[in-house]
C-alpha cells in the first residue's frame, strides 16, 4: 500500500491517481482510496465522485471514497454484528461518545477500512487487490491517522478491539506492505513541510518511506537556450530581433528571463530537498495540461520516464 501525502496544493491527488493508473495498466488490480471524499481523486481518473463501495473507474482500477460514519458503521457490522438500524438505539450513542471523546478511534477506523480492503481475499484465496494507493490527508494531519492504532494500544488492553488495533498497527508498520510517499514543490514552504514530515516519520515511527515526488518541476534552460537568452540580453541584439519579429519579441525575452530566474530559485529548493531526503526524489515536470485525466496520464508518462 502506498499512502501519498504532502502539503496542500503539491499535487498529491494527481500523483496518487497517476501511480494507481500506471499499476493498473501493468495488469495489477488496484484500489485507489480517497480519504477526504471530495471527489478529486475520481475526477483525476476521469470519473464522477464515488461512494463507500469500490467502483471501477478504469480497467483494473477501482476507487473508493472513505467517510468516517460509513467506516464506523462497517466496523460495527463486521466485528460486532451490529445492524445498521442500531444507529437508532442507545448503543450507537455509546460508540459515538467513545469515538468522539477519545483521540484516535475515528482515525483508526479510517485506516482500519483500508487495512480491511488489503486483507480481502477472493474465493480462490487470491488478494482482491494487488495494490492499494491512498490519496491521504495533507502532511500536517497524516501522521495522527497512521499512528492512531499505535496510540490506541495504550488505551485498549484486550479483547476484540485490541486485536483489531494490533492488526492495523502491524499493517501500517510492515515495510513489505506499506510505505508513505511525500509530494513537494520546489518552493520554500512545501520543501520545509516535506522535510519535517520525513524527519518525523524517520525519527518517530516505524513506518516505511517511499520515493519523494518533486512535482511541477521547472527545468533550467539548456545550454543552447541559455546562449540564445544571453545573446538577446544585449540591447542591440534585442532591438535587431524586434525589428524582424516585432515588438512582442521583447515580451518573449522578458518572459524567458523570468522563467530562468524561477528555475534557478527552484533548483535551490530542489537541492535542499534532495539533501534532506533519505529516499530518492523523483522530479515531475511542470505540465501544461488541463486538470483531470489528461494531467494524470501526463504525470504517469513522466513517472515511466523517470530514473529508476
Amino acid at each position: 500500500m502506498l499512502f501519498v501525502t504532502g502539503k496542500g496544493g503539491t499535487g498529491k491527488t494527481t500523483l496518487a491517481a497517476a501511480l494507481a493508473l500506471l499499476a493498473a495498466r501493468r495488469g495489477r488490480r488496484v484500489l485507489a482510496v480517497e480519504v477526504d471524499a471530495k471527489g478529486d481523486l475520481p475526477q483525476a481518473l476521469g470519473h464522477p465522485p464515488v461512494g463507500f463501495r469500490p467502483e471501477v473507474v478504469q480497467r483494473n482500477l477501482a476507487v473508493i471514497a472513505l467517510h468516517p460514519e460509513e467506516s464506523f458503521q462497517e466496523y460495527l457490522g463486521i466485528f460486532f454484528r451490529v445492524p445498521r438500524f442500531a444507529r437508532l438505539t442507545p448503543l450507537s450513542g455509546v460508540f459515538d461518545f467513545v469515538a468522539s471523546g477519545v483521540p484516535g478511534p475515528r482515525d483508526m477506523l479510517m485506516v482500519g477500512k483500508i487495512a480491511y480492503e488489503e486483507r480481502r481475499r477472493e474465493s480462490d484465496g487470491r488478494p482482491t487487490w494487488d495494490l492499494i494507493v491512498v490519496d491521504s490527508t495533507s502532511s500536517g494531519h497524516v501522521l495522527p491517522q497512521l499512528t492512531a492504532a499505535r496510540s490506541m494500544r495504550r488505551l485498549v488492553h484486550g479483547g476484540m478491539i485490541r486485536s483489531q488495533v494490533d492488526f492495523v498497527d502491524a499493517m501500517v508498520t510492515d515495510h513489505r506492505v506499506t510505505a508513505v510517499c511525500i509530494t513537494a514543490l520546489a518552493e520554500e514552504m512545501p520543501v520545509t513541510e516535506a522535510l519535517e514530515l520525513h524527519d518525523q516519520i524517520r525519527g518517530g515511527t516505524d513506518i516505511a518511506l517511499g520515493a519523494c515526488f518533486l512535482n511541477r518541476n521547472l527545468a533550467p534552460p539548456t545550454g543552447r537556450q541559455r546562449r540564445l537568452l544571453d545573446l538577446l540580453s544585449d540591447p542591440a541584439q534585442l532591438a535587431a530581433a524586434a525589428e524582424v519579429l516585432g515588438e512582442g519579441m521583447r515580451d518573449v525575452v522578458a518572459g524567458a528571463h523570468l522563467a530562468d530566474s524561477m528555475a534557478r530559485e527552484a533548483q535551490t529548493h530542489a537541492r535542499r530537498l534532495a539533501a534532506g531526503m533519505s529516499v530518492p526524489v523523483v522530479p515531475i515536470p511542470l505540465l501544461g495540461t488541463r486538470p483531470g485525466l489528461a494531467t494524470t496520464r501526463a504525470v504517469g508518462a513522466a513517472l515511466q520516464g523517470a530514473p529508476a
